[in-house]
């Protein structure tokens, strides 16, 4: 639908133009967000559920959802938000009817979906290093290890980050720079027992 103070668009186009609103009415604007969302969601997604297949679903029924609301949908600036904070929400219901846990906020969904890595010997590769920096995110916090995720997996800007996660945008700041010091710290870590081992990083 039309607005007089925005420029209309029915293709996908960078939301980061404040002068920039969607049109989500129109099938091919549709098709494009789908398009160009549904990867970097379907992502966002199994890092919360820790199942592909309940990561696709939660991303369809999202773009089912918006589709139903098209019609109020406000696809403006914070349109990109709106879309992850769906898929958190989803996320969210759908762990919460799959297995019963106390408390009712993400940090616990996530806790209980944690995944148990042993750890790995001192000798590392591109990919091992890959699979350590994984667990490292994952031993993080929860809360931190999500929004170090948004920021660095998803291109998400703080101010996005911290409408999606209900947090100031300091919080946020504050969780990334925390995030990047842990990893840091156990990467220097690694590097001096494979100094000391003899082996390369």
């Amino acid at each position: 639908m039309s607005r007089p103070d925005s420029q209309v668009v029915s293709a996908a186009v960078p939301l980061s133009l404040d002068s920039t609103r969607l049109d989500l009415t129109d099938r091919t604007c549709f098709a494009d967000v789908v398009r160009d969302y549904h990867r970097p969601l379907s992502h966002y997604a199994l890092r919360l559920t820790q199942s592909a297949p309940l990561a696709a679903d939660v991303v369809q029924d999202v773009f089912l959802a918006l589709w139903e609301r098209r019609e109020h949908v406000d696809a403006g600036p914070a349109f990109r938000s709106l879309l992850y904070t769906m898929v958190r929400n989803r996320a969210l219901n759908v762990l919460r009817k799959r297995r019963p846990f106390e408390g009712s906020d993400l940090e616990t969904a996530l806790a209980e979906t944690a995944t148990d890595t042993p750890s790995a010997d001192v000798q590392v590769d591109a990919g091992d290093l890959q699979k350590r920096i994984q667990r490292w995110v994952g031993a993080l916090p929860p809360r931190r290890a999500e929004a170090f995720m948004l920021s660095r997996d998803q291109g998400l800007s703080h101010a996005e980050i911290a409408e999606i996660m209900g947090l100031s945008v300091r919080t946020v700041e504050t969780h990334v720079f925390q995030a990047l010091k842990t990893l840091r710290s156990h990467y220097d870590a690694l590097r001096g027992e494979a100094f000391l081992s003899g082996e390369p990083t």
